[in-house]
């Protein structure tokens, strides 16, 4: 999937849950962070093989696995309050349920995302649509329409609480 589908799916699903504006914006960043994750690998890798090369043999390893994902969520619902301030808790919710997203929709592809975490052979993969593909853009479509029918208000209202903020 695009950063896009990422990112609208993981704002749609966090609005739907109710996340405070906080939550909501880790959770776009958290719905990326996968693929970052993967290219930040890459470029730590000797230049002499290509980044792209290193990037096409990191991507979709153990940064997709939903099991880090899962925990990190885990993490911010266990933690105390105290310990992370509410804010905190929020960001790392958000992060990691973006993160999550990341991985549900990339199990979507024929690509798939690995069953454990440190093997790229077991792959589970719903073959429903492949990255760009007009699967993915109709899949796209229905999130921001739903989402914007829905709770179109909400969003409006969390972006003019970020901006006062200053996050956006």
């Amino acid at each position: 999937m695009k950063w896009i589908t990422h990112q609208a799916t993981a704002v749609a699903a966090a609005v739907a849950l109710h996340l405070p504006a906080a939550g909501v914006a880790a959770a776009c960043a958290g719905a990326v962070l996968p693929d970052v994750l993967d290219q930040r690998m890459a470029g730590l890798a000797p230049t002499r093989r290509g980044r792209q090369k290193i990037f096409n043999a990191v991507h979709r390893g153990t940064t997709h696995w939903f099991g880090w994902w899962l925990a990190l969520c885990a993490a911010a619902l266990v933690l105390p309050v105290a310990e992370l301030g509410p804010i905190g808790r929020d960001v790392l919710l958000g992060l990691g349920f973006g993160g999550l997203s990341h991985v549900v929709l990339d199990m979507l592809t024929p690509s798939g995302v690995p069953l454990t975490p440190f093997s790229r052979k077991n792959k589970f993969s719903l073959k429903l649509c492949s990255t760009g593909s007009l699967g993915e853009y109709c899949f796209l479509a229905c999130v921001v329409g739903l989402t914007w029918w829905f709770y179109g208000e909400d969003l409006l209202r969390m972006t003019r609480h970020l901006a006062r903020m200053k996050m956006l």
